[in-house]
C-alpha cells in the first residue's frame, strides 16, 4: 500500500469514526515530502514523510493526523509572531496532545505531554518553557502559515473559524463530538452577539396560519387585486454585509464567528452574503438550510458603503433586513447615500464605539 493511500484511508476512516477531525482533514491538501521527516502542516498543506507513516500502525496514522488538525484549529499555523520556531513547536504540542488524547485518540511514540502544562494555551508554554525548553518533538510539526503576514494571517484565521464551526456542528449531530475538543473550541466559535435578542425584532413575529399585508398574495396582483398573504414565523430574506477594507482585517476572524451565528442561529429564508470594501467584492445567496461555505477574504481597500446599499437596492429590493459588520470609518456624505437607497432596516455592527447616523448600531468588542 502506497504512503499517499495510507493517508487516504486514514482520512476516510476519520469521517466516520472522528467527523470533526475528519471533515477538517479534508480541508489540508496531502502532499509528500521527505524534507519535514514526518508530519507537518502550514494550514494550507497537509505534508507526510512515506518513511514516518509507513512505520506507523493505523491508529498512529489518524491519531497524527487529528494532532495537524488541531494545529490548524488552534491557529498555531498564525500565530507564532516573532517566538522561536523550535520553543513554539513544543509549547504547541503541549497544548494540543493532552486535548486528542483525553478524545480517545492514539499517537505516535514520543508524543510530548506533560500534566503540569494542561489545559494552558501555547503562548503561557511558550513563556514557561523559554528558559528550559524540553527536549523536542519526535514528529508531527507546526509550520508559520504561507503568507505569513497579519492580513492574511487574519483572513486564514477567519477561513478556519467557519471550517470548525461546520464540523463542530457534523459532528455534534452525529452526537460524536467529545466534551474535551467542545471545550477546546469553545472560545474559536462563540460569537458575541446574541442574534436572536438582537435580529428577530425586525421581523415579523406572525405564526403560518396568520396573512399579512406588508406582503400581497403575488397570484392576484395581476388582477388588480391587493389580498394579504399568508406570513411564516420564518424570518424573511436578509443580507450581510462584511466590511473587508483594510482597517477592519484584525476584527475578520469575528465578522466570520457573527455571520455563521446568524446564518445558523436565525436561519433565515434566504441570507445574501455580500464582501465588500469600496466595492462589492463577491456577493452570493444561501437559500434557508445551507451551510456557509468557507470565505476567502477579498477587499483590502478603502471604505464605502454606498455601493454595496445600491447593488442590493438594485438586485435584492425584497430584503426584510441588511446586518452591516463594519468599523464604521467611512464619510458622512457616504451615510447620506445610503440612508436614502435604504429600503429595509439596517443593523451596523461596529467594532468601535462610533453610532451610525441611520439604522441601529450595536458595538462588538474583542
Amino acid at each position: 500500500m502506497s504512503s499517499e493511500t495510507m493517508m487516504l484511508k486514514a482520512r476516510t476512516r476519520m469521517l466516520m469514526e472522528a467527523p470533526f477531525f475528519g471533515t477538517l482533514s479534508l480541508k489540508l491538501k496531502l502532499a509528500e515530502d521527505d524534507t519535514i521527516q514526518t508530519l507537518a502542516t502550514d494550514g494550507v498543506r497537509l505534508l507526510f514523510s512515506p518513511k514516518f507513516i509507513e512505520k506507523l500502525t493505523p491508529l498512529e496514522l489518524i491519531g497524527g493526523v487529528a494532532h495537524e488538525v488541531m494545529h490548524c484549529v488552534l491557529n498555531h499555523h498564525t500565530r507564532r509572531g516573532e517566538r522561536d520556531p523550535h520553543i513554539w513547536n513544543v509549547a504547541c504540542d503541549l497544548a494540543l496532545n493532552p486535548i486528542l488524547v483525553k478524545s480517545g485518540f492514539i499517537l505516535p511514540k514520543g508524543a510530548l505531554n506533560d500534566p503540569k502544562y494542561h489545559d494552558m494555551s501555547a503562548e503561557q508554554i511558550y513563556n514557561l518553557i523559554y528558559d528550559d525548553c524540553p527536549e523536542g518533538q519526535k514528529w508531527g510539526f507546526v509550520l508559520d502559515s504561507t503568507k505569513g503576514n497579519d492580513e492574511t494571517n487574519s483572513a486564514n484565521e477567519a477561513d478556519w473559524q467557519i471550517a470548525v464551526t461546520q464540523a463542530a456542528e457534523v459532528a455534534r449531530q452525529r452526537g460524536m463530538l467529545s466534551g474535551d475538543i467542545e471545550e477546546a473550541i469553545a472560545d474559536i466559535v462563540a460569537p458575541l452577539v446574541d442574534w436572536r435578542n438582537v435580529l428577530w425584532p425586525f421581523f415579523t413575529s406572525m405564526t403560518n396560519l396568520d396573512y399579512s399585508w406588508r406582503k400581497p398574495h403575488r397570484g392576484y396582483i395581476s388582477e388588480d387585486e391587493y389580498l394579504p398573504s399568508m406570513y411564516s414565523e420564518q424570518c424573511g430574506p436578509i443580507a450581510i454585509c462584511r466590511d473587508t477594507s483594510g482597517s477592519t482585517y484584525e476584527y475578520q476572524e469575528q465578522f466570520c464567528g457573527e455571520l455563521n451565528a446568524v446564518v445558523s442561529d436565525i436561519q433565515p429564508e434566504k441570507v445574501v452574503v455580500v464582501q465588500t470594501d469600496y466595492v462589492v467584492q463577491e456577493a452570493y445567496e444561501l437559500e434557508h438550510g445551507d451551510k456557509l461555505p468557507e470565505l476567502t477574504l477579498k477587499g483590502n481597500g478603502g471604505t464605502a458603503f454606498y455601493p454595496t446599499f445600491e447593488y442590493l437596492n438594485e438586485n435584492y429590493p425584497d430584503l426584510e433586513a441588511i446586518v452591516y459588520l463594519t468599523d464604521l470609518e467611512s464619510d458622512p456624505d457616504d451615510f447620506v447615500r445610503c440612508e436614502q437607497l435604504a429600503t429595509c432596516p439596517v443593523l451596523w455592527v461596529c467594532t468601535n464605539k462610533l453610532k451610525a447616523p441611520f439604522g441601529t448600531t450595536v458595538q462588538i468588542t474583542l
